[in-house]
């Protein structure tokens, strides 16, 4: 039983059919005839002229169509229009004519309006190309040959048979090849030896045949390929390679050979043996101790494989080979001692024909030695500041095989010679180029000193102002040059190099310092020149907020370690990695996250000091107080102990009071003092003292010299005031502007205190006490004043001052 898809396939496929029978019969009862394009599907042959055609027969369906005609017919070839100057038509055809058909598939389509009427594929196919054959000989048989020939051909998705003609003295030979294009002749089919071979391809398609051109070799040998040689040898010679090899012995006569030999990392070197009865070639452009591979080819006309390739090791005669010694300029190292560099070179390790090198020191009939490995070529020793001798040389079974030697002045006898000027250094193409200037002093050459590792040194000299090395990728190369003058060698110039530069290496401790509100502080410990695998040109931070969808940078060159981001927000977190860039490739650390402070330095110092005023405020206020209370208040005494006297001039015009106050006399003082009405009259006071005031008055307006500030008291007599049938006693009072119902004012002045009504003091005079001092003494009349009194009294308001007149006696 077959499966669920073939049959749903099966019923589609018949379902097809039968609507398929259904038209054509629905169309021959019609009577209506089609309207095509021809030729339908055509394959032609690459290049040709091709012409299309549409018919449209009277009794067709397509004239239905109200608008048909065929001059209004157009055509497109793979969408687009054809130009109408390759159009033909008549009443029932048209046609269209392409020249030159170049395109692998075209579709060509007839259009009325908008309307496809028809269309066509076309394919086309090229003739076979590029045939070549080769002839291979069997290893026993020497007429025995294979012919193989190969062609191109593109098929455009056709399938394609091919057919191999090769004609020899009126012989036709056939090979067949269905789609794959290469066919081979067996031995027996096969062109035989002597006489010219013409060959041909054909290729067969549904549409016809494309032919080759014609190849025409004038012999089998022309052809032939040999087997590739074979138990390939290499012996060591005195100063050369000896290589031997078979290969088809009946050729030999005929046959040219190229032996290869490849050294590691150098360019192979191929060597021609020309036409000759021997198999074998001596290779003398060898290196002693150097590896190589070696490998055969031959031919008649056509080239053998290579043969398998023999790796040979070369020896070397160490007593042939001369030792190179050379010491850099002496450096001080301690006291009366000094540190030198010693390199030797001549003999490859590799070779191990030698057990080891030995150093010998000799100063003043005292001589030292120290051994070496075979690999190792340089050594630092500490000479003291005599002339000395060293040699270094290569034993095996303790006997010298090679030597060098050289003589060290003394300390005092070595100059200080200077570096060579201007170096420059760079890579290109895997090689590092190192140039310099010439030097003023004469100079015997340079020596060039490179190395990757410590194991890895090497020195050359060079009469040369340029020097290139080969170099490993992302290896980094110290090289050290300097000058050799006569009378030694110069100071020393060190440089880094890399042949090529990789990508840098990673940046490492990345922290935030000194982090505020706006800004922080990105740190990272600097990658050194001496790391792989580049050189740092540049470094650039990125950061940005958590919550952010780009990175912003900063980038500064190779020198900084750090950097000021001052673009931040307040009390937000941060995400910041530093890359490292160099001149090929860049490297970018892990990242690093800090978090802004949500205050900034200079808000916590005005809340510092704002707190700090705050707290002082009632300090100040307190102590503000204290002060006015104990200056200013001092200045106005208490009108209870106060008198009546007379100042002079002199005190007026010095004030005691600090502060400005708008009166006449800046000393002035006025306190407003209420006190309640008594029943008591100012009539009280006695006539004499009136009637003397009076007179004092009088005598005061009469006399111009007087001032208005002269005594007007009278003299020591003492005046008695009845109150309440008591007796006071008190001191002349100042002059004072008296003013009541029955009496004028007394006096005048331009002081506006002067106008008072005259009353006694609240509180007696104070009088001499004991032992000098004063003590004031209250009245009936003072403590009737400070009683609360009832609302019905009246109140009485008196200015009392305390600028006091001058005391004056009586006229």
């Amino acid at each position: 039983m077959g499966s669920l898809p073939g049959l749903i396939m099966q019923t589609t496929n018949l379902f097809m059919v039968i609507i398929l029978q259904a038209l054509c019969k629905a169309s021959g009862v019609s009577g209506l005839e089609k309207c095509d394009v021809f030729p339908s599907n055509q394959l032609i042959k690459y290049g040709l002229d091709l012409r299309v055609s549409f018919r449209a027969p009277p009794n067709s369906d397509c004239r239905k169509i109200t608008s048909f005609n065929t001059n209004r017919l157009y055509w497109t070839l793979n969408n687009q229009t054809i130009a109408k100057s390759f159009y033909h038509s008549n009443s029932t055809f048209a046609s269209v004519f392409i020249q030159d058909f170049t395109l692998a598939v075209g579709i060509v389509e007839c259009h009325l309006d908008d309307i496809v009427l028809g269309g066509t594929i076309i394919r086309t196919y090229l003739d076979p190309e590029n045939v070549s054959c080769i002839a291979e000989t069997l290893r026993n048989c020497f007429l025995c040959i294979r012919l193989t020939c190969k062609w191109d051909h593109n098929q455009n998705g056709v399938n394609t048979n091919y057919m191999v003609h090769v004609k020899q003295k009126g012989n036709e030979s056939l090979c067949q090849s269905r789609q794959i294009k290469w066919c081979t002749f067996s031995e027996e089919e096969g062109p035989k030896v002597g006489g010219e071979i013409n060959v041909t391809v054909t290729a067969q398609t549904s549409a016809g045949e494309a032919h080759s051109e014609k190849v025409t070799y004038d012999s089998i040998w022309d052809i032939v390929k040999l087997d590739k040689p074979r138990d390939v040898q290499v012996k060591p010679e005195l100063s050369a390679l000896s290589v031997t090899w078979r290969s088809n012995n009946w050729a030999l006569a005929y046959t040219v050979c190229e032996v290869r030999f490849l050294e590691k990392g150098s360019e192979p070197v191929v060597r021609t043996v020309e036409k000759t009865s021997s198999s074998t070639f001596d290779l003398t452009e060898v290196k002693p101790c150097t590896s190589y591979s070696v490998s055969v080819r031959c031919r008649i006309d056509v080239w053998s494989e290579w043969s398998q390739a023999v790796t040979h090791f070369t020896s070397i005669n160490v007593r042939n080979v001369q030792l190179h010694l050379w010491r850099s300029k002496g450096v001080v190292y301690a006291k009366g001692k000094r540190a030198m560099h010693l390199m030797w070179k001549g003999i490859n390790p590799l070779c191990k024909a030698f057990e080891e090198y030995r150093l010998f020191n000799r100063t003043h009939n005292l001589v030292t030695s120290k051994s070496f490995k075979p690999s190792e070529n340089h050594t630092v020793i500490i000479l003291d500041e005599n002339a000395h001798s060293v040699t270094v040389a290569a034993y095996r079974n303790n006997q010298s095989l090679s030597e060098a030697s050289m003589e060290i002045p003394s300390a005092a006898e070595e100059f200080n010679l200077p570096p060579v000027d201007n170096v420059n250094m760079f890579a290109r193409d895997g090689q590092i180029h190192i140039t310099w200037d010439k030097l003023y002093l004469t100079v015997t050459g340079y020596i060039v000193i490179w190395n990757s590792t410590e194991e890895d040194h090497q020195w050359q000299q060079t009469q040369e102002r340029h020097f290139s090395l080969e170099g490993e990728n992302f290896t980094l190369y110290t090289v050290s040059l300097m000058p050799l003058y006569e009378n030694g060698p110069g100071s020393e110039i060190r440089l880094h190099a890399y042949a090529r530069e990789g990508v840098p290496a990673v940046v490492s401790n990345v922290q935030a310092e000194r982090i505020c509100d706006r800004k922080a502080e990105i740190h990272w410990r600097p990658i050194l020149s001496t790391q792989c695998c580049a050189f740092v040109v540049s470094y650039t931070v990125f950061y940005k907020a958590q919550n952010d969808m780009a990175f912003r940078n900063v980038t500064v060159d190779q020198k900084e370690n750090g950097v000021i981001l001052d673009d931040l927000q307040p009390k937000t977190n941060y995400i910041v990695y530093v890359q490292a860039n160099s001149m090929a490739a860049s490297s970018n650390s892990s990242f690093y996250t800090f978090s802004t402070k949500p205050y900034g330095e200079v808000f916590l110092i005005m809340l510092i000091v704002c707190g700090v005023g705050l707290m002082l405020l009632p300090v100040c206020t307190v102590l503000v107080v204290l002060i006015r209370k104990e200056y200013l208040n001092e200045k106005v005494p208490n009108p209870r102990f106060s008198s009546l006297s007379i100042w002079s001039s002199q005190k007026c015009r010095n004030p005691w009071n600090q502060l400005p106050v708008p009166w006449a006399c800046d000393s002035e003082k006025s306190l407003t003092c209420q006190v309640e009405a008594e029943d008591y009259s100012i009539l009280a006071t006695s006539i004499r003292d009136v009637a003397k005031l009076q007179q004092n008055t009088a005598t005061q307006e009469t006399t111009p010299t007087h001032t208005e500030n002269t005594a007007l008291v009278s003299s020591s007599s003492e005046t008695e005031l009845a109150s309440r049938g008591k007796e006071e006693r008190m001191k002349p009072l100042s002059a004072m502007d008296l003013e009541t119902a029955q009496i004028h004012p007394v006096f005048l002045s331009r002081s506006p205190y002067k106008n008072q009504t005259p009353l006694t003091s609240p509180v007696d005079s104070p009088r001499k006490g004991l032992q000098g001092t004063t003590k004031p003494r209250s009245s009936e009349e003072t403590e009737t004043l400070l009683k609360p009194k009832h609302d019905s009294a009246t109140m009485v308001t008196t200015y009392v001052t305390v600028d006091m007149f001058e005391h004056g006696k009586s006229k």
